[in-house]
């Protein structure tokens, strides 16, 4: 779920909606496949006609994780919850205003929910484990994108990990020129790809698609593979 479409996604009758949803897949040491869903934008129809339309399958998840309180990011999981229940595990964030605790690690899968700096929100971001290092979901960077990177370096400092991939969204566009370089500045000396999404403008987007050799604007239908 985005608010753009890709090739991908628009070749196969895939629909944009304001917020974010990402289906993440990996495979543990053991041969164990897992299957995660993060955030899910505003629409439980649209989510389920999207994942049909590029073949996903939103069945038997292992867990879900919502980063924020924010309807184009939570409210098709709530849909979901009340009607179905796709997953064995439903991660929500601290309610607005609560204290955010410290990381804490999903039971289900490979992952580390990383609580920022967002006294209204209480926005997470994800850092899951990859054979090349952490990929970092942030759903929003609703407090901006330097506060969003310095929460995730300061656990990285302490996992003492790399860094392969930043995803999601940026609270971006080419107006805050400061934002998109340290985004570039951090991710280039981290060794990381970006993948700009939700709240990254098109131009932003653009911008970031260049500097980091993404073959298109990434959107609704974009696949990453990290291996």
């Amino acid at each position: 779920m985005d608010d753009l479409l890709a090739e991908e996604g628009a070749s196969r009758g895939a629909l944009p909606a304001h917020g974010l949803g990402l289906l993440v897949e990996c495979t543990l040491e053991d041969g164990v496949k897992r299957r995660l869903l993060v955030d899910g934008g505003p629409s439980r129809y649209v989510l389920e006609h999207n994942a049909s339309a590029l073949g996903l399958e939103l069945k038997a998840l292992d867990a879900a994780v919502a980063c924020l309180w924010s309807s184009h990011h939570v409210a098709a999981l709530l849909d979901l919850a009340r009607h179905k229940r796709p997953w064995r595990s439903l991660y929500m964030p601290p309610l607005p205003k609560a204290k955010p605790g410290g990381p804490s690690r999903l039971r289900e899968f490979p992952a580390l929910l990383v609580p920022m700096c967002s006294p209204v929100y209480n926005e997470r971001a994800l850092l899951i484990s990859s054979p090349r290092g952490y990929v970092a979901v942030v759903a929003c960077s609703v407090y901006g994108v330097e506060v969003a990177l310095r929460a995730l370096e300061t656990i990285l400092k302490k996992l003492d990990g790399g860094l392969a991939a930043i995803v999601g969204g940026f609270n971006l566009s080419t107006l805050d020129v400061y934002g998109l370089r340290l985004l570039s500045k951090y991710a280039k000396r981290r060794g990381a790809e970006v993948v700009p999404l939700h709240s990254t403008s098109l131009e932003a987007r653009e911008k970031l698609a260049r500097t980091f050799g993404l073959e298109e604007v990434p959107g609704v239908g974009t696949e990453v593979e990290v291996a």
